[in-house]
């Protein structure tokens, strides 16, 4: 039976609106696309959650700034005023901030909390069709300004148990609203949220956690970050693991970080993917990309022990296996066996990093 032509020019428009959502941008971030089935999707809404203090903030910048390289504009919602200019440096995010080049993006940021004066911001953003990325960072820190207006005639609402502005009706009102403007204008939106866990204090097991269920159905992924008890330290080139003797006024640089999915349409629930994050940057591409290189089984591990393609010697230990890497590319780098303008790491004190000669032949 022939369609109407009426029903096939709306079947055809119905396709060509499918053709323009659904486009994948990836982070750059190779644990991160692992788990989220190759990026963020435009039009997708994501949730972050973890515990405070996770690096949850720092790797939202992580990836606005890799957005930016990609040509895309993003607009951060700091609610928790937390975003500090020196942030903003070590992520890179202060090279987009007003920036008029015309293959890169340009970051914007937002430092308010009120429903009311968020919302209205956002409003005019997605009606300007400017914005390809938008993060609310955080939803906990999201308030109604009928408990903070002290200058309004109108009294205050108190806070009690029974009465809180985390469980309150605008933010489920915040949250639909906003999941439906990112899909009807294409937007990727990242909600970044925050827990608390209820724990049992005789034998410390969590009990209850509060927080992350408000969003539970207005996200498509949602995403624990988890912090290991593993902890490094990077001294200039080198790395040390948890047993390094240091001073105790030296704090570790690194934390390993677990991302388990909560809920996804693309990866079965509950599977889980390990990284590390260097405090104030985001996640540490060398060691990340080392991980992607062993899930890939292009570096073997057996145990504790990696082995690098073509070589034979074994090293014990992840810390062992980066430190030579790490001398390795320093090496190739100082005598211009390769280039450091392609594949290569900005490493922090300078230098720079390439992980090329894993593929290559060499003695």
């Amino acid at each position: 039976m022939d369609k109407p032509k009426d029903l096939k020019k709306l079947i055809t428009e119905i396709n060509q609106t499918n053709k323009e959502k659904h486009h994948v941008i990836p982070t750059n971030i190779k644990s991160l696309d692992y788990i989220l089935g190759g990026g963020l999707e435009l039009g997708g809404k994501v949730q972050f959650v973890a515990e405070s203090s996770t690096g949850k903030s720092t790797i939202a910048l992580q990836i606005s700034k890799s957005f930016c390289e990609q040509g895309l504009n993003v607009l951060y919602v700091d609610t928790e005023n937390s975003i500090t200019k020196e942030l903003l440096k070590s992520t890179g995010c202060i090279n987009y901030i007003n920036n008029e080049e015309g293959s890169q993006g340009e970051f914007v940021l937002l430092k308010e909390s009120d429903y009311d004066t968020v919302s209205n911001y956002l409003d005019k953003c997605f009606k300007s069709k400017y914005f390809e990325f938008i993060v609310i960072d955080s939803l906990a820190s999201m308030v109604s300004n009928c408990y903070t207006d002290i200058d309004s005639s109108k009294d205050v609402k108190s806070l009690t148990n029974n009465n809180t502005n985390y469980e309150s009706r605008p933010l489920n009102l915040f949250i639909n609203k906003y999941s439906n403007l990112a899909n009807k204008y294409n937007v990727a939106i990242l909600y970044v949220n925050q827990y608390r866990n209820k724990v049992d204090p005789k034998n410390g097991t969590i009990l209850k956690e509060f927080g992350n269920k408000i969003v539970k159905y207005n996200s498509d992924i949602i995403l624990k970050i988890k912090k290991d008890k593993e902890i490094l330290w990077q001294d200039q080139n080198k790395m040390f693991s948890n047993d390094y003797k240091t001073n105790e006024k030296t704090p570790p640089t690194h934390a390993k970080l677990s991302f388990v999915l909560d809920k996804s349409n693309k990866l079965l629930t509950g599977t889980s993917i390990d990284t590390y994050i260097k405090y104030g940057y985001g996640i540490d591409e060398v060691l990340d990309d080392i991980l992607d290189r062993v899930r890939n089984d292009e570096i073997q591990k057996d145990g504790k022990y990696y082995t690098l393609p073509e070589q034979s010697e074994k090293y014990d230990g992840l810390i062992n296996l980066v430190n030579h890497i790490i001398s390795k590319s320093y090496e190739l780098c100082e005598d211009d066996a390769v280039s450091c303008e392609e594949d290569c790491w900005s490493h922090n004190d300078g230098g720079k990093i390439t992980l090329e000669f894993i593929t290559d032949d060499y003695d």
